[in-house]
């Protein structure tokens, strides 16, 4: 991170135009729509299917592959959803506490979370493409490295700043990544079990 994909996400996020960076967020938030769809509708939550469907919908027509967000100002906002909140939903327990390696801190619910979302997140479709084996790689492994790029940009000042804050950098990160998720899995709740 230091070495490598810190200086890549700074240099990307200080040299994009604005209207580049959003997009590719916009962009990929809107291919994960398969994951958000089968979160909402494990835990019974219809209106946000519908919301993502319809957002998913509007995005990649209007907002052209979904680089630019429509839906939102048209009513129908993102909600934010994965694997990992699915399982908190059904009482699955968190587990231990892990950072992995370009994926960040997670527990081992949420990892387990992650390698569903993986399988239904599209650019992992690609490998079953009908183009050559070096073709596949390529776009799964540009694709996943400008979204590696891109989250990275975007957490450039929350990591400085509890790097510059914090006595504790793990903690801090721990501490930060419950809280985050604590507040995922509450769902706008206000009294509710913990995860």
């Amino acid at each position: 991170d230091i070495h490598l994909l810190e200086p890549v996400a700074r240099a990307y996020r200080e040299n994009a135009p604005e209207p580049v960076y959003k997009g590719v967020g916009n962009f990929f938030q809107n291919i994960e729509y398969p994951n958000y769809l089968l979160s909402d509708l494990v835990q019974g939550k219809f209106t946000q299917a519908w919301d993502h469907t319809v957002r998913f919908a509007i995005n990649t027509t209007v907002g052209v592959l979904g680089f630019m967000d429509f839906a939102t100002d048209w009513g129908y906002p993102y909600h934010d959803e994965d694997f990992g909140t699915a399982l908190a939903y059904h009482g699955v327990p968190a587990g231990t506490y892990l950072v992995v390696p370009l994926f960040g801190p997670m527990n081992v619910r949420d990892g387990i979370g992650e390698i569903i979302d993986g399988f239904l997140n599209p650019i992992g479709w690609v490998s079953y493409s009908s183009m050559s084996g070096g073709e596949k790689i390529a776009i799964a492994a540009s694709a996943l490295g400008i979204r590696t790029v891109q989250t990275r940009a975007g957490l450039l000042q929350a990591v400085e700043t509890a790097k510059e804050s914090s006595v504790d950098y793990y903690l801090s990160v721990q501490g930060a990544y419950y809280q985050w998720r604590y507040a995922l899995l509450k769902d706008g709740k206000e009294d509710e079990d913990e995860f």
